[in-house]
């Protein structure tokens, strides 16, 4: 049977466990309506999840294999057996895409590896950063028609007309670019993070 593990650091380990484990248990009661979401699963989801777990241990059991969990208080380890190689990866993209989800605020990254040694490539971006990059990008295209808007109608009211208008203008346009400057730093350190893991 195909194996791999992974050992995510982190100081909660026990935490991110009973975490797994109780959304993996409430997957295999009619799955929730995500189950079948994004790239790692190919549109199919196991028939049967059943999850047990304490504090320190946990198992999750599908159709396609199993995985062991064991929290440590500097880790938690995960290991993965499946039927074949294909079933594998999909476990190993469910988990990976389930676990960077719940710890995203701790910055958890999962690096699989094999019993020979070798890394495991596994692609589970969750589509949550996908929606964020859009809608940052959606809405400095409106904090600018917002802001060139104003202008053209501040240059149409005649008193402004002068050389208060060209001030007003200057300030309008600082606001913008100020703004495509915030969004284009908050876009490049979310992808140099992503990078990193």
């Amino acid at each position: 049977m195909p194996t791999a593990e992974v050992h995510v650091t982190t100081d909660r380990a026990d935490r991110y466990l009973v975490q797994l484990c109780r959304h993996a248990s409430q997957m295999g009661h009619g799955f929730p309506n995500h189950a079948n979401r994004g790239p790692h699963t190919n549109g199919q989801r196991p028939e049967q999840i059943k999850a047990e777990w304490s504090e320190t241990d946990g198992t999750i059991s599908l159709d396609w294999g199993t995985c062991t969990l064991r929290a440590t208080p500097e880790a938690l380890t995960l290991r993965v057996e499946a039927v074949d190689e294909d079933r594998l990866q999909r476990i190993q993209a469910l988990l990976t895409r389930n676990i960077t989800r719940m710890g995203r605020r701790d910055g958890l990254t999962v690096d699989w590896r094999r019993p020979d040694g070798t890394t495991s490539e596994v692609s589970a971006t969750p589509r949550r950063r996908r929606h964020t990059a859009v809608g940052l990008a959606l809405a400095a295209a409106l904090a600018v028609a917002v802001h060139v808007g104003l202008a053209a109608g501040v240059l149409t009211i005649p008193q402004w007309a002068s050389l208060g208008a060209d001030g007003v203008l200057a300030i309008i346009l600082v606001m913008v670019l100020a703004k495509v400057v915030l969004i284009a730093a908050h876009l490049r350190r979310r992808r140099t993070r992503s990078k990193a893991r």
